[in-house]
């Protein structure tokens, strides 16, 4: 394998679909940056569907496996990195990267100058819990996530957990944050929108998709007992939504809420807020901050697993709060909107770590084979 050369790389992603979300995204992201720098590209897609289709690089070559699950299309996919030969596979998503675990000792054997990448997308021990069979998926973590030449990790918790937890894992790791793009980020967020906030009032927003790990019912709860003038925008759709809404009925501030369901660009949303919120029981690596951050809005987060530690701040670019506290959310969120941020401050503070230039140069020391020192 070419260790030296940053040119004329062949690098296979492989992904289920391109809905909506952020291993998707990332995916489309890390595709299209290999090719602008000059390498040949190939996506195998178990199902060609999704918004995300539209941000792929017509450049890229894919590959429809037109298979209706990973399970039934795992063998053609294998086939087809045979066919490519490529230099580098990466997978992007959990479910995906453990169906192809088990068989990349016999595709090492016949493509053996390949190099097999995961990126790993959630704190792994707990979201197996919440799979249909949770023995199953942590046994085969435990026995067959290793095969992986390299794991990326997202966060430190994420980075710890496997260690914990699947420690023949530890040697693979590598710790590499999500990154965003700053300037195009800056671009969607002065597209216009009905702003339904009046001068007086403070508006919060949360962005994410509406299902019980995020626990919006612990946000309406704590924006109960915030003031009158404060108003939420609840960008997202998803399986809560109809008991979210009912839930701002019986707390009696359904009229101070806007459920403005799924935006493909929620950027102007968050311009628009005073603050963005997240109360999530755990995280991969939430972008929904960065994202904040980049268009200068602070942000309010329960401290929970998965990055957001990492990503705030204190006093910076927004505030943490112990996870699930209720009181202690309405309270700081009180604290953040009077606490006077800085926009430059803030966007700086996500430039510096999380920008697409900084992220992408440690994808390249990967994909490339580079001789770097991992922390």
């Amino acid at each position: 394998m070419r260790k030296s050369s940053i040119k004329s790389q062949r690098i296979v992603g492989v992904i289920h679909e391109l809905t909506m979300g952020g291993a998707e995204r990332m995916m489309v992201n890390i595709l299209n940056h290999f090719l602008s720098n000059g390498d040949e590209v190939h996506l195998i897609i178990f199902k060609n569907i999704g918004t995300l289709k539209g941000l792929l690089d017509p450049s890229i070559a894919v590959h429809d496996l037109e298979a209706i699950s990973i399970k039934k299309g795992i063998s053609k996919c294998l086939k087809e990195i045979y066919k490519i030969e490529p230099n580098s596979v990466f997978t992007g998503i959990g479910h995906l990267n453990i169906a192809i675990a088990p068989f990349i000792p016999l595709m090492k054997q016949l493509l053996p100058e390949t190099q097999w990448i995961s990126r790993e997308t959630n704190i792994v021990s707990l979201q197996n819990q919440e799979e249909k069979y949770p023995k199953l998926f942590d046994s085969l973590y435990r026995k067959v996530y290793k095969n992986f030449d390299v794991i990326i990790a997202q966060s430190e918790d994420m980075k710890r957990d496997l260690e914990i937890h699947y420690p023949k894992t530890s040697s693979k790791i590598v710790l590499i944050n999500n990154p965003i793009d700053i300037s195009k980020i800056e671009e969607l967020a002065d597209e216009p929108i009905d702003n339904r906030v009046e001068d007086n009032q403070i508006s919060l927003i949360s962005v994410g998709t509406l299902r019980k790990r995020k626990r919006h019912d612990l946000l309406l709860k704590a924006f109960s007992l915030l003031p009158i003038n404060y108003t939420l925008m609840i960008v997202g759709s998803g399986a809560e939504e109809n008991n979210l809404k009912a839930l701002s009925r019986e707390l009696n501030i359904n009229s101070r809420i806007h459920f403005e369901g799924h935006q493909t660009n929620p950027y102007p949303y968050m311009k628009s807020a005073n603050l963005s919120l997240l109360t999530s029981e755990h995280e991969g690596f939430p972008n929904v901050l960065l994202e904040a951050n980049a268009v200068g809005t602070p942000i309010v987060a329960f401290a929970c697993k998965g990055g957001v530690t990492e990503i705030i701040q204190e006093g910076i670019n927004g505030f943490s709060v112990e996870n699930g506290d209720v009181y202690a959310l309405a309270k700081t969120i009180v604290k953040a909107v009077e606490f006077g941020f800085e926009e430059s401050i803030i966007r700086d503070s996500v430039y510096r770590r999380y920008s697409k230039t900084t992220i992408m140069k440690k994808y390249e020391n990967i994909f490339y084979q580079r001789e770097v020192d991992y922390v």
